[in-house]
């Protein structure tokens, strides 16, 4: 199946984290797959409500995810891994459904 016919894929290697007042977590990166747009990635916290969706600014290629609470695994293993980590962001074809996965290599 052609990817972009199902929608858009973007991988970045995240290399570096920024230090923030706000609260949020906020990192750098370089895209790991050839033509990407991701620079960087946002990870902030809802305490209260549905946690909204990923999206992915184009404009300034930042990647932006929420979660419940930094405990959740996904974060907890951004946070304290040393291995190569990754932030796959998919947005289907029509962008009326996005996903993300936050990743380290073994």
């Amino acid at each position: 199946m052609h990817l972009a016919s199902t929608g858009a894929l973007e991988v970045m290697r995240i290399t570096k984290a920024i230090p923030t007042s706000s609260g949020d977590l906020l990192f750098l990166g370089v895209p790991a797959r050839h033509g990407g747009s991701a620079r960087s990635l946002q990870v902030s916290f809802i305490q209260e409500g549905a946690v909204p969706a990923p999206r992915m600014d184009p404009k300034n290629g930042r990647i932006h995810l929420h979660y419940p609470h930094k405990e959740h695994p996904e974060v907890q293993a951004l946070l304290t891994s040393k291995r190569n980590r990754f932030c796959y962001f998919w947005r289907s074809a029509h962008g009326d459904q996005t996903h993300a996965w936050l990743l380290s290599s073994q």
